[in-house]
């Protein structure tokens, strides 16, 4: 039973090998395909190199990590969330204390009304007069340099 797990072992290293070998095919159009084949005869081929498994340790160790990002990641959801709550009711307060404003301000606006009918707000006393803007000054034609010569 020993002998039969062995070459079982044997075997399977042996069968994985390839398997592990990835090559890179760069195509004459310029694709770049990835196998673990012989590439195209119009193609380059280049070997890509792949990282051993790891061993146990190191994908426990990476479990961890893993798992300790989610964590951070779910906090930071969760606190995101609770700021937007607090923002939104911040924000329905803002509302609210407005209306209220508004409507504070419509009755006053006719407690006013009635007080004084007409506005006495914007009148400016004495009347503003509009000025004239000045004309620019022409200019008059000077003599052009070469009727200044004497030649006839």
């Amino acid at each position: 039973m020993g002998r039969i797990r062995v070459w079982a072992g044997l075997l399977s290293v042996v069968l994985a090998g390839p398997a592990l070998a990835v090559f890179k095919c760069v195509g004459s159009d310029g694709r770049v395909t990835y196998t673990d084949g012989p590439c195209a005869a119009d193609s380059r081929a280049q070997t890509v190199e792949v990282p051993p498994p790891l061993s146990p340790g190191e994908e426990a160790e990476a479990r961890r990590r893993g798992e300790r990002l989610l964590d951070d990641a779910r906090e930071l959801d969760t606190r995101r969330s609770a700021e937007a709550v607090e923002r939104q009711r911040s924000l329905d307060a803002d509302r609210r204390v407005e209306a209220q404003l508004r409507e504070q301000g419509k009755e006053d606006a006719e407690h006013w009304s009635t007080v004084y009918p007409a506005p006495i707000y914007g009148r400016r006393w004495p009347p503003v007069k509009p000025v004239q803007p000045k004309p620019k000054p022409v200019q008059k034609d000077s003599l052009g340099k070469m009727n200044a010569y004497p030649f006839r």
